[in-house]
């Protein structure tokens, strides 16, 4: 079946759009910049507009440029960095307010107050009672609390969201809003990361609204990843194409490394590094300061069939073929445990364009490697606080450890450094809370192309780390899973297309290994005390 994946991945600094065929390999990318503000300590902003015009020109430069029509395109898919919010007019489609990014802490208090809280009649701290039923913690991070900043700070906005004049959702569901031209709808990935979603009964929960004071009117309908999204509004390309898979980037990282198995995980290293394990189909809350996250919830194979259709016949084809079907296949939650460190390759940024130790963000890998060692030079990036597991926004960065004999290299090692040492602490928590060992790591993202980075990944872990040919995964997981939806491919694309670049073994010794450890850890106990 011939046919094309129009992938959107809207992430923190870019806008991307990528074309993958009938076999899920990419054909055309097509990217531009969009500008982050901070306008203040802890703000960190974007225009929504830029966002979408971005994102749009993307899209059609990618069909362009790929020497397609839109006829071609079989699906849309859509990945988006997550959290961040986005409040705009029903009516007229434009922003109320700048989009409040994930990496913003100005509602930081709010949290505070509200950890400090227990629930009403009982000894359980609010801290715990959100986790029972989101599997996060209160954190500016989340979506929640920006919500609530935004409703307290702009005038009129409570008002008019009592009137339901104002839709609030995260990218995803500002870019369908944008596409559809009106459909008010969010992925079920991306609900799961608002602080107000319940995991367990797979709904708003009443509850936290309540306790936020957030009416549900303006939140918008919760749809499975793989469910009906609606068609690109007439006029915006050459024909309405279907939007059929939408998923966070963290989850769409998880789907393309093909880790659909319990207990299979994947870290990538973006703007910050995100560490994903499946867990399977039943809810596990972290008893290690980690998040219980929903990874898809997608229909399962096939249906229950009359005529011995295969199990892998996808719906689609099922239609086609004129075959009945007894029952629809159901939909399934898959869950995941993540951890979410904030800086990663936003550290490299800064050390590029704060510092000006070097001009490409790909020349700190031949300048660390100028020295063989960090020596005692230990970067603790808490720049924006620290994520899991330790859960301090209260903290700042740190270089500690530097002689008169310190360089800039032995800087830019540390910074490469910190990033798997963090990744190291992540996953010794999540090895805590699930029973099944970690036998290997797959990596994605633009880090992962750095090779100094990933040999010392591998050392810190003590399994071997595996980077595909493809380390574009996010847009690829969301592809994969349109592309199933629509029949375009089958369940075995997912592993067929996935294909070793690099295995990373460990090879440092681990005396020398756990010599660099407790050099992180003591800096790290400086840090938060």
């Amino acid at each position: 079946m011939a046919g094309y994946i129009l992938a959107l991945d809207q992430g923190t600094t870019s806008s991307r759009a990528i074309i993958y065929d009938d076999r899920a390999r990419p054909i055309q990318i097509s990217q531009k910049p969009t500008v982050l503000s901070t306008p203040k300590a802890g703000y960190v902003e974007q225009d929504a507009m830029q966002i979408w015009h971005t994102q749009i020109s993307c899209a059609h430069d990618a069909i362009n440029q790929a020497g397609l029509l839109a006829t071609d395109i079989t699906s849309l898919a859509i990945t988006n960095q997550r959290e961040t919010i986005v409040v705009w007019d029903k009516r007229t489609g434009k922003p109320l307010a700048p989009a409040i990014i994930w990496q913003d802490r100005r509602s930081e208090s709010w949290c505070e107050n509200l950890r400090q809280h227990k629930v009403d009649g009982s000894e359980m701290s609010m801290q715990q009672h959100v986790q029972s039923i989101t599997g996060l913690r209160i954190d500016p991070y989340f979506s929640a609390s920006k919500i609530v900043w935004l409703l307290d700070n702009h005038p009129n906005l409570k008002d008019r969201a009592q009137r339901g004049e104002v839709a609030v959702g995260t990218i995803d569901s500002w870019l369908m809003f944008k596409l559809t031209g009106g459909e008010h709808v969010i992925d079920i990935t991306n609900a799961s990361r608002t602080l107000m979603y319940d995991i367990n009964k797979l709904e708003w929960s009443e509850d936290l609204l309540a306790k936020f004071d957030i009416c549900k009117k303006i939140l918008p309908k919760v749809i499975a990843s793989d469910g009906d999204f609606g068609k690109t509004k007439k006029g915006l390309f050459a024909k309405q194409i279907p939007i059929q898979a939408v998923l966070g980037d963290q989850q769409a990282a998880l789907f393309g490394q093909g880790c659909v198995s319990t207990g299979m995980a994947k870290n990538t290293y973006g703007t910050g590094c995100f560490m994903l394990m499946n867990i399977g189909h039943e809810v596990q809350l972290s008893q290690h300061q980690l998040l219980t996250t929903i990874g898809w919830q997608r229909r399962q194979n096939s249906p229950q069939l009359l005529g011995g259709a295969a199990e892998h016949t996808s719906l689609s084809k099922l239609v086609k073929s004129g075959q009945r079907i007894l029952t629809p296949s159901k939909r399934e939650v898959t869950y995941a445990l993540e951890g979410s460190v904030f800086m990663a390759g936003a550290i490299v940024q800064w050390l590029r364009d704060n510092m000006g130790l070097f001009n490409k963000s790909r020349d700190i890998e031949s300048l660390a490697k100028e020295v063989e060692s960090s020596e005692q030079v230990v970067l603790v990036p808490a720049f924006t606080g620290l994520g899991a597991p330790y859960w301090r926004s209260d903290i700042t960065a740190s270089i500690s450890g530097m002689t008169r004999g310190s360089t800039k290299a032995h800087i830019a090692r540390a910074a490469l450094e910190s990033i798997a040492f963090q990744t190291y602490d992540v996953l010794t928590a999540m090895q805590k809370d699930s029973p099944s060992p970690l036998t290997e790591l797959r990596v994605d993202g633009g880090a992962a192309n750095n090779d100094l980075l990933m040999q010392f990944q591998a050392d810190m872990l003590g399994v071997p780390v595996l980077r595909p040919k493809d380390t574009e995964i996010t847009a690829k997981g969301a592809a994969l899973l349109a592309g199933i939806t629509s029949g375009l491919y089958d369940e075995a694309t997912i592993d067929d297309s996935w294909d070793l670049d690099k295995r990373f073994e460990p090879l440092m010794p681990a005396e020398e290994r756990d010599e660099h450890l407790d050099k992180w850890h003591q800096a790290i106990t400086k840090t938060l005390q």
